[in-house]
This record gives C-alpha cells, structure tokens and sequence, in this order.
C-alpha cells in the first residue's frame, strides 16, 4: 500500500543540494586556505557548484511549499531552522556569486577584464572567510532541520547532523571531481594532464576517508535508531534495513552510494596514476562521482520517508 509523505522528493533534493553546496563552498575555501592557487580548477568549479546547488536548494523547498507566495512565510519566525536556513541561503548565494567572478574561465578574458576585483588576492581571502562560516552553518543546518521536529523521534539523533554533514562534504568533493574529469580529454598538452590528475588524486584520496566515515556514521546512527527505547525510531530503521525501503537503503545508499565510489577511489588511488591505468582515471572518477551523488540523494530520501513511514500501520 502507498502512503502520501507530507515530506517527499522535494524536501530530499533541498537537503541534499544545501548540503552539497555547503560542502562546495567549505571545499573551495579550506583548498585555498591550505594551497593557495596551486589547484585552481578545485577552486573555480567548487565556487560554481557552491552557487547553483544552493539556487537548487531554494527551488525545491520553494517547489515543496507549492504557492511562490508562501516563501515569505520561510523568514517570518527568527527562532525558527526555517528562517535561519532561508537567511543563510539568501546570504551565501550573492556571496557565492561574488566569490565565483574570482575565478572566471581563462577562455573568457573579457569578462575577466569585467570584474576589476578578481585578482585582489585580499579581498578574495576576506569572501573565502565568509564562505566557508556560511558554508559551515548551510551544510549544518541541512543536518538539523529535521532533527527540531520532535514528533519525528526517528530524525532526533545528533549522527543525524554528523551523518548529512559528512555526506555533503563528500558529495562536493564527488560533484567537483565530475566537473574536471572532461578537462583530461580537453587537455592536450602533456605537464597540464600530470596536474590535473594529480588534482584529481588529492579529491580522490581525500573522498575516501570520507566515504569511510560517512559509511561508519550512517550504520552507527541507523543501529543506534534500531535498538532505540522510541518505538517510533524503531519502526523507522526495521523500514530502512528489511521494510519498504530496504531495497533503496542497501542497493541505493550502501551499494551505490557509498561502496562503489570506495572501492573505486581505492583503486584509483593505489593503481590510478600507473601507465597502464591513468587514462582510465577521468571515466571511473565519473563513475564513482555520479554513484556518489545518487546515493546522497537516495540517503536524505529514505531517512525523510522512513521517519514518516513509522507513523503508518
């Protein structure tokens, strides 16, 4: 039998793209503070992913509300995660916008002449600051949002935040590498392709730890809501691990999600840069990036559904 959830798909894409666009914007700016412009290119599609995946975030919680109207309602209770969500989105997007004409496409000299700004090394440091507290406070929200709903025991747990945050660090790294793997194939010249395959090791590297943790983060909170004193929180993760959504949890999430893109970025990383394999590196990036997208949309889909599903007989 099917339920109609009060919080379906597009509360799921909200979360998810605030939570990949904050991650964006805490990639870029911790990958500046750390190298400088050593990896440019992190730097410039990390700023465009921050911007449009937090535009995306606003679409759909504004395509849950149904009525373009009710959006005004999203600043009316300052105390409230709404308000402070629809504030920290409204801030970070013309910040992201500003941050992004940094670092404009070398292809595009005009436009670059347009913004007299971008090569004051100062003022981009002072918007890198402030992206990275807003991306901070964007990707932390995205992990408490449900948790303040107190009749949903199932959200409550604090590995909830700690589970979205890791995902959506992880997806930023993912959406980034995507984004630069078509550069191999664009890239004729030998030395630019040693760089950019090395750029594509450091997010490799860097991702696998992630998934590592974010897999040990989403069975801690799944089993500790399993052997919960809520019978509600309960009934939540028995859907999620053998219910109605074991399916999309084991196959979507674990598998796709989380597995494929490890053992992927664990050969890339051990193998990848080898003669034999490096022109393999750009196609199973993609891969293992596009795997790690869908399931961080299948993960905020299925924790939505299964703290709602609970309710149901």
């Amino acid at each position: 039998m099917a339920y109609e959830l009060a919080w379906g798909w597009e509360i799921a894409a909200a979360i998810f793209f605030g939570g990949l666009g904050g991650g964006a914007f805490i990639l870029t700016a911790v990958t500046s503070f750390l190298t400088g412009n050593a990896y440019r290119d992190i730097l410039k599609f990390g700023s465009y992913i921050g911007v449009l995946s937090a535009i995306l975030c606003i679409f759909f919680f504004m395509l849950d509300l149904g009525a373009p109207e009710r959006a005004l309602f999203a600043y009316s209770n300052p105390s409230s995660m709404i308000t402070i969500g629809t504030t920290i989105l409204t801030v970070i997007i013309p910040l992201g916008l500003v941050y992004a004409s940094f670092h404009l496409p070398d292809s595009l000299p005009r436009l670059k002449s347009m913004f007299i700004w971008s090569g004051n090394i100062r003022a981009r440091t002072a918007i890198e600051v402030l992206a990275f507290i807003f991306g901070v406070g964007l990707v932390s929200y995205t992990g408490f949002v449900l948790g303040v709903i107190l009749a949903t025991p199932f959200w409550g747990s604090p590995l909830l935040a700690v589970l979205f945050f890791l995902s959506g660090v992880s997806t930023a790294i993912m959406a980034i590498g995507l984004l630069m793997t078509p550069l191999y194939t664009a890239t004729k010249l030998e030395r630019p392709k040693k760089a950019l395959i090395e750029a594509l090791h450091r997010l490799d590297v860097a991702d696998g730890y992630m998934v590592v943790i974010e897999l040990g983060a989403l069975l801690a909170y799944v089993f500790t809501m399993l052997y919960s004193s809520e019978v509600l929180a309960t009934r939540s993760a028995i859907i999620l691990l053998s219910g109605s959504l074991s399916a999309l949890f084991w196959g979507g999430v674990v598998v796709l999600g989380l597995l494929v893109p490890l053992l992927l970025l664990i050969f890339l990383a051990w193998r990848g840069r080898t003669a034999a394999y490096i022109r393999f590196y750009p196609p199973l990036l993609s891969i293992a990036s596009i795997s790690a997208l869908v399931g961080g949309l299948l993960m905020r889909y299925t924790v939505v559904a299964a703290g709602q599903l609970a309710f149901f007989p």
